[in-house]
């Protein structure tokens, strides 16, 4: 098993150096980072040469990069959505740096009163312009699922259905294992549903109610049921911990427990 971490912007030049230390175990095969745009530019150069104090050290680690997200890139907005597209293509220019092969994207906010059909119609041509732009960087983009029907990208057949109308190689799936739990549609569903575009996994753990990014085993989730699944398809790419904690040094307990509960 590929095992993975995420390194928010946040994160201080002493937690790289502890990063360090659990790479050179050999633990970890991948880190997913995010591009640090909201970052002021003596922040954004800092974590930016953390990464690449990584990426120089740790060449055969895998560099994943999670897109900007959230209300501000709300790809959903009649309005504002190509402003958003920009801020995503310097995004992916951004990662470029760090041979990173995959981007992980959220699609947005639909609203109530209006036909989800209506939404998937106007995300078409946008992953369609992103993906092409992406593929000038030999790069995946890569849909994930959403814990609300709030947001485009809910169930597994509107999932399938985004790709299957982009109709394009490098556009993807990755399943957070949060969000399916919270969604009520069992991750199992997304994997068989999904299993020819699955590309990478985030994993955490929660009680249904909401997306809490608990440590595994602290939920309610069926890990084993997961990785039944997982074997079944055949994944073999990243298994990427999006699991909330204080110290670095936590993520070595994290990882055993993703192989406990793999076995």
């Amino acid at each position: 098993m590929k095992k993975c971490f995420t390194i928010n912007p946040m994160r201080t030049t002493e937690d790289f150096l502890e990063y360090e230390k659990l790479l050179s175990k050999g633990i970890f095969q991948g880190i997913e980072i995010f591009y640090p745009y909201t970052l002021s530019d003596s922040s954004k150069k800092t974590y930016t040469e953390n990464v690449e104090k990584i990426h120089k050290k740790y060449p055969e680690v895998e560099v994943v990069m999670h897109l900007p997200y959230g209300r501000d890139n709300d790809l959903c907005d009649f309005t504002n959505y190509q402003k958003i597209v920009d801020r995503l293509k310097e995004g992916i220019i951004y990662t470029s740096q760090f041979k990173t092969k995959k981007l992980t994207l959220h699609l947005g906010a639909v609203k109530e009163e209006i036909s989800r059909e209506v939404y998937i119609e106007h995300i078409v041509p946008i992953l369609r312009d992103l993906c092409n732009f992406s593929k000038t960087y030999k790069m995946a983009v890569m849909i994930e699922n959403m814990p609300g029907k709030g947001e485009l990208g809910f169930s597994p057949e509107e999932i399938l259905t985004i790709i299957q109308k982009v109709n394009l190689p490098n556009l993807k799936f990755i399943l957070d294992t949060g969000h399916a739990h919270v969604s009520g549609y069992e991750n199992p569903l997304y994997i068989r549903t999904l299993r020819d575009y699955l590309y990478h996994m985030h994993f955490s753990d929660n009680d249904r109610s909401t997306d809490q990014h608990k440590r595994i085993g602290l939920g309610n989730i069926d890990f084993k049921e997961i990785f039944f699944e997982l074997a079944k398809a055949d994944y073999n790419e990243l298994h990427c911990l999006e699991v909330i904690f204080n110290r670095p040094e936590e993520l070595l307990d994290f990882a055993q427990d993703m192989d406990r509960v793999s076995r």
